[in-house]
């Protein structure tokens, strides 16, 4: 409990700390040991993420939303070790049982992320059948248009993702790269600036380097038209 209450104030390496205590204690509440996993992923220890995910499924097998949320965990601990394949399989199959916004939001960015655009686009198109207000769902079709080049489909999605939340890293990054791309730099500084200030964790899919290199080119830019 003082993890937890560690963990939603913000105070993530205190909250980790009594987590690990608990874990040595041998702690058997799955909500517990949920939370401790979830914060091994955003820490990026993912390899000690997936054990943990994977205890929990072992030792939960007949609990369905214990289960399920473990196996969800899981898939992302195997997307970041590197292997999409077996994250994309065990997704699909949480996904075939338990489908909601979550898991149409997460598998369709992993689909992005393996590359097969034209797939990715159909399985988005279905989630926003499925939900249509979800910022996650309408970010990756944002991203998907963007990909594929249709940058004002692109930010048309993004647009109504920053509507429904406004504190989004990957939609003000994007906002950000379309509005540099199209010239408008006052705007792109603005989104660029905003995506900057967010808490960025090692399960984001936007780096601070990525964002960092968006706004010196765009700072260089201004700097080179003042000095003309």
């Amino acid at each position: 409990m003082l993890g937890y209450l560690n963990q939603i104030r913000g105070k993530a390496d205190r909250a980790l700390a009594l987590y690990e205590k608990a874990m040595a204690k041998g702690v058997s509440i799955p909500s517990c040991q949920m939370a401790y996993g979830v914060m091994l992923l955003r820490k990026g220890e993912f390899e000690q993420a997936r054990q943990v995910f994977g205890r929990l499924i072992v030792d939960y097998p007949h609990s369905e939303p214990v289960k399920y949320r473990a196996k969800i965990n899981q898939a992302l601990a195997y997307w970041k070790l590197g292997d999409l394949d077996t994250a994309l399989e065990m997704l699909t199959e949480v996904h075939n049982k338990l489908r909601n916004s979550r898991t149409y939001s997460i598998l369709g960015y992993l689909l992005i992320e393996a590359g097969d655009l034209d797939k990715a686009l159909e399985f988005n198109l279905e989630a926003l059948d499925y939900d249509d207000t979800d910022e996650e769902i309408l970010d990756n079709l944002g991203q998907v248009y963007y990909l594929k080049g249709d940058i004002d489909q692109a930010l048309m999605y993004f647009s109504r993702a920053y509507e429904e939340n406004p504190d989004q890293l990957s939609t003000l990054y994007h906002l950000g790269c379309i509005y540099q791309d199209r010239g408008d730099k006052a705007k792109a500084l603005e989104f660029l600036r905003k995506a900057g200030d967010r808490n960025i964790s090692a399960l984001s899919t936007v780096s601070r380097d990525q964002i960092e290199e968006r706004l010196r080119a765009l700072e260089q830019e201004q700097n080179g038209e003042l000095n003309t």
